[in-house]
């Protein structure tokens, strides 16, 4: 990110009742919203705003392959497979172009942390930003 957010980060880590507060709301918003996990390492945004993590596989770069042909899960077949949901959502949002990019393996460690605080450290990717106007055009986020 940048030297701010990342002094911003050290300093939030420094005092652990602060950091539980963030991580309290963090976990406030997410996980009614999204279902969120708490892996640390979000790519909601890439993702169509589907938390992959609730894959019984975990896999965070699209199906396993064992998806059914009504779209269930191979694992839990009375479940949706995530990825469906996933595609689904992000055909609407005009989103599918983000599902190419390729999201690094899940790292353990950052489990039950903040990624909100992970990602002012520079431990994981920041969010991709798209504008209502650019989803209704279909445009992908500019990079960097």
């Amino acid at each position: 990110m940048s030297a701010f957010t990342e002094s911003v980060a050290r300093f939030v880590e420094k005092h652990p009742t602060l950091y539980k507060m963030i991580l309290l709301a963090e976990n406030a918003v997410k996980k009614p919203a999204f279902k969120c996990q708490e892996c640390g390492q979000c790519v909601l945004s890439s993702t169509a705003f589907t938390c992959p993590m609730r894959c019984p596989k975990q896999l965070r770069n699209g199906p396993c392959g064992g998806t059914r042909p009504d779209g269930h899960c191979e694992a839990y077949p009375e479940r949706p497979c995530i990825w469906h949901l996933i595609y689904t959502r992000a055909e609407k949002l005009g989103r599918t172009d983000l599902l190419v990019t390729i999201q690094k393996p899940y790292d353990n460690r950052l489990g039950q942390t903040s990624a909100w605080v992970n990602m002012m450290a520079g431990r994981i990717d920041p969010w991709h930003w798209k504008s209502l106007r650019d989803c209704e055009k279909g445009k992908a986020p500019p990079a960097g």
